[in-house]
């Protein structure tokens, strides 16, 4: 497992790295390793000028989400396609809430399970981490909805995810 400032080094130099592929580079249904703020590996969707990613903010289940491209500018743009990884073999439809939620979780599995296998820097699982992340949060604010909620809280191994 790579030390903090290891991890920090990496992030500095990936952000001021301009080696990444340019939109007119990249194939649409392909899913590709990204550096971005959400998810380091997504689906390009030239439709949305980003990719689709498997997101955790809120809660331990994830949702599809789009991350934009770096070269759509800021504020938006906050993905750097680094290199592809496989073809998604899932149907994409145009828009994301077209979709059920099942489709979504099988997607947001793929992707989750594409992303642990490669991961951004060597020994780092950044979905466990985003997913700790989420269950931290639903802690905190079901502490603050109930300041004795700490000793009645399910442990998370045991939530429903």
């Amino acid at each position: 497992m790579p030390n903090e400032f290891e991890c920090n080094d990496w992030c500095r130099k990936m952000e001021a790295n301009t080696d990444y592929l340019c939109m007119e580079n990249l194939q649409a249904g392909m899913a590709y390793a990204i550096w971005a703020r959400n998810a380091y590996v997504g689906v390009w969707m030239p439709q949305h000028q980003g990719f689709l990613i498997s997101r955790y903010k809120l809660s331990l289940k994830p949702f599809l989400c789009i991350e934009y491209h770096w070269d759509t500018g800021e504020p938006l743009g906050t993905a750097k396609p680094l290199c592809p990884l496989a073809c998604c073999p899932l149907v994409l439809l145009a828009q994301i809430a077209d979709r059920d939620a099942e489709q979504n979780q099988e997607l947001c599995a793929w992707l989750d399970a594409l992303e642990t296998r490669y991961p951004p820097y060597p020994g780092l699982n950044t979905v466990e981490e985003r997913r700790q992340a989420a269950a931290s949060w639903q802690r905190r604010q079901a502490e603050k909805r109930h300041p004795d909620a700490k000793s009645h809280a399910r442990p998370i191994w045991k939530m429903n995810v």
